[in-house]
């Protein structure tokens, strides 16, 4: 049970990873800086934050209206 969660939490980094790859440059600075030291770096929310010199919770926010964006962009180029 606990393989396919990581298994899982896996796919979704990969999906998120290719997606940044492919449309960063759509995104804002901010974006992508706390993109990559979320995904790649793998510093945890409180670490970005820390880093940044913001709360959490805007990390959290940035990371969730980066995430939107992203899949709204896919989808515009999947039709």
């Amino acid at each position: 049970m606990n393989n396919n969660k990581e298994l899982d939490l896996l796919e979704k980094k990969e999906y998120w990873m290719n997606l940044f790859k492919k449309y960063s440059f759509l995104l804002t600075q901010n974006q992508k800086q706390v993109f990559h030291l979320y995904f790649v770096e793998d510093l945890s929310l409180n670490e970005v934050a820390t880093e940044l010199a913001v709360t959490r919770s805007a990390v959290f926010d940035t990371l969730k209206k980066t995430k939107n964006k992203l899949e709204e962009i896919y989808k515009k180029h999947q039709n």
